[in-house]
């Protein structure tokens, strides 16, 4: 089953697959129908969502129920505190340029999206 998890900001949207047992970055998009064309062409069955604290939650939230509703795929809510701080840190780590760790949301979707993975087995 196609799993997809996503990091979604206010600028950017971090996205990552698993086919299988292992979550690994797809790429950064910047809107609901990029996100939409992604579920259709990677036949994903199911998405986990990264939930912020604060006040981007209940936009999270919002946007959990319209994919649900839109594109009929169901979503898993999972806190992404401190996702995109692992990301930097894998970064860093690997020796990525500032000018690649642009991808950092997408890596940070990985991290939650594999966080999940870990957690139903």
């Amino acid at each position: 089953m196609n799993i997809l998890g996503v990091d979604w900001g206010e600028k950017r949207i971090g996205v990552a697959i698993a086919r299988g047992p292992l979550a690994e970055p797809y790429n950064i998009i910047s809107s609901f129908e990029e996100l939409s064309k992604v579920i259709r062409q990677e036949g994903i069955r199911q998405i986990v969502l990264g939930l912020p604290e604060g006040r981007n939650q209940k936009r999270v939230r919002d946007l959990s129920k319209r994919i649900e509703q839109e594109l009929g795929v169901p979503v898993v809510l999972r806190s992404e505190v401190l996702t995109t701080r692992q990301a930097l840190e894998q970064a860093i780590k690997v020796g990525k340029s500032k000018k690649s760790r642009r991808e950092l949301d997408a890596i940070a979707a990985a991290i939650l999206l594999q966080e999940h993975l870990d957690s139903i087995r």
